[in-house]
């Protein structure tokens, strides 16, 4: 039925749909591929006026300091006062003091004033960038400017900007050098590198991006080249070769914004289409499924044991006799069902019978053997008559004692009481039960970790389950170490909104193969165990709430963990499951 409907849905909303998405999609594409044309022209036009505007800065770079060095006074200065030999501490003074603003006149970055000649030469007579760089050699820059000829170039200069730290910056530079009365100076000055300037350079626009990046290195992330990017300017060193380029780049963030819109808004209308599509389908295919709905809830109900249910079979035609079949079947396995149970509950007290039959079978054989050997002493008048029944009644009241005990543990497996829940001490009955051993050849140690919280819980059953595990851990080290070597540890602690108490032992541990069936009923591996505790325990432990699980001791031991919810059970335990177990046995 649901298929059906789903089938039906599906193609409605595909013959609603499909249509609108097509045109939506070629609307969408029509306008992208027009938008990105018109990026592409705008980018090409926006990286030739960036070519014109730096072949231009370039021009006037050079131009201006030519101008410099042939026309300035304060470059006549300087150059008479070395033709004199007068360039001492007031001179070089007073050239850092006028540098500065003859490099802010000239809307420049850099301005170095440098010895060309002579013994000096390199030094650096004023910065104007750096007015603490006077005095300093610097023949690598005056080398890189005579390599260049007149060209800009590329170079790092050393800056420092009122008390921060110097620092060094790719700068944009080209120079001149003149000379007269035996003195020549270089005068070398330029634009800083940074993407900002790069930016500034370019022009504002909402679509071209700048990048001022070196050869072959990627654009950065915060430049999109979704639609497409060009080579403006290339910066090359004072021998040639490229340090940086300018490049632009289209940035398609609205491009991207609209046609999100767009999509949006396709997808608005679609949906509304599909809406309307799948309401008439539903409409359609309830008319059409709801004799199928009829068979599935049905079935539904049976799949959950529900076997009186049936099915109106007035229909007629192929669904009533559907439904006809349907409600035979239901009747039949009814019946099916009945008889299984009958030979379940029958199975389940014949395997109950033997296992009974078979733990009583042994305490009966040596109660034969000692009233044999009785009568047959007192037949023959022997003389020892007195021992031999001192001894044959001791192993017979032992023998019953055994059988008592046997009945009393299954007794106790099949009924356990109701819990009765309350706040109870954890730590309070761990210490109880442990004190019962502690002037025992083997004392357990008790470790409580931390702040232990009361659980709800029936106290005496909890103590039940401490003292069983307790004294199967003391059993199992007693019985591989002695009193001397043998280990028992009881840990408490708080742990997911509950408490974790572990039983540990150093004994011979249980096999991998074992563990999951030592909470089996009658399975043990002592030779006077009836295999009821540790079922018994799991079941106190299921009955509030919390779990048990085996794993590795101390030393190779076994070690028992049990988790207690500090809220008890999250339902009302009720009777036992034990108490389910055999009214269902006894149940017609």
């Amino acid at each position: 039925m649901k298929s059906l409907r789903g089938r039906l849905s599906f193609a409605f909303v595909l013959v609603a749909w499909l249509p609108m998405a097509v045109v939506g999609l070629l609307a969408q594409r029509s306008i992208e591929a027009r938008t990105r044309e018109s990026y592409a022209r705008q980018l090409d036009a926006r990286a030739e006026a960036g070519r014109r505007l730096l072949d231009r800065r370039a021009q006037d770079m050079s131009a201006t300091l030519t101008r410099l060095c042939a026309h300035d006074l304060l470059v006549d200065r300087v150059m008479l006062d070395l033709a004199r030999g007068h360039y001492q501490g007031p001179e070089q003074a007073e050239l850092e003091r006028l540098l500065p603003p003859l490099m802010q006149s000239v809307a420049f970055d850099a301005l170095l004033l440098l010895s060309a000649g002579g013994a000096d030469r390199g030094r650096v007579l004023g910065a104007g960038h750096y007015p603490s760089l006077a005095g300093a050699r610097d023949l690598d820059l005056l080398q890189e400017l005579e390599r260049s000829g007149d060209q800009p170039f590329v170079t790092t200069l050393r800056v420092r900007d009122s008390e921060a730290p110097a620092r060094d910056e790719q700068a944009w530079v080209t120079g001149c050098a003149v000379e007269r009365d035996g003195v020549r100076v270089a005068l070398l000055g330029g634009l800083f590198l940074d993407a900002d300037r790069a930016a500034r350079w370019f022009g504002e626009d909402s679509a071209v991006r700048t990048a001022l990046v070196r050869p072959g290195d990627a654009l950065p992330r915060e430049v999109r080249v979704g639609g497409g990017r060009a080579h403006v300017f290339t910066f090359r060193s004072a021998s040639g070769d490229d340090r940086y380029e300018l490049l632009a780049a289209i940035d398609d963030a609205d491009l991207e914004a609209q046609l999100q819109g767009l999509w949006r808004q396709n997808l608005v209308a679609a949906g509304v289409a599909a809406l309307l599509a799948l309401l008439f389908a539903t409409l359609v295919s309830m008319r059409l499924s709801r004799p199928l709905r009829a068979l599935e809830d049905a079935a539904t109900r049976i799949g959950e044991g529900n076997l009186e249910q049936a099915i109106d079979e007035r229909a007629g035609g192929e669904v009533g006799r559907t439904f006809s079949a349907f409600n035979h079947m239901t009747r039949e396995l009814k019946s099916a069902r009945q008889r299984l149970r009958r030979a379940e509950r029958i199975a389940a007290w014949r395997d109950i019978a033997r296992r009974i039959a078979h733990e009583i079978k042994n305490p009966l054989s040596p109660i034969q053997v000692s009233i044999e050997t009785m009568r047959k002493t007192y037949a023959k008048k022997h003389p020892d008559f007195d021992e031999i029944f001192e001894e044959s009644t001791l192993t017979i009241l032992e023998e019953v004692e055994r059988m008592k005990r046997i009945v009393s543990e299954f007794s106790e497996f099949a009924r356990l009481p109701r819990p009765r829940l309350d706040d109870v001490d954890l730590v309070r009955v761990v210490e109880q039960v442990t004190t019962l051993h502690a002037h025992d050849d083997l004392a357990p140690e008790l470790r409580v970790e931390g702040a232990i919280p009361s659980v709800r819980a029936d106290r005496e059953q909890l103590a039940q389950v401490l003292v069983n595990l307790v004294q199967n851990a003391r059993d199992a080290a007693l019985a591989r170490h002695g009193a001397r070597g043998g280990q028992v540890r009881v840990t408490l602690r708080a742990e997911r909104e509950g408490v974790l108490v572990s039983v540990l032992d150093n004994g011979p541990g249980v096999p991998l193969e074992q563990r999951d069936a030592v909470f089996e009923p009658y399975f043990t591996t002592k030779a006077t165990g009836t295999g009821l505790g540790l079922a018994i325990v799991q079941r106190i432990i299921e009955d509030h709430g919390g779990s048990i699980e085996l794993g590795a001791g101390l030393e190779g031991g076994a070690g028992f963990r049990v988790y207690f919810p500090c809220a008890g059970p999250t339902r009302d335990p009720g009777e036992s499951q034990g108490d389910a177990t055999f009214s269902e046995f006894t149940r017609d």
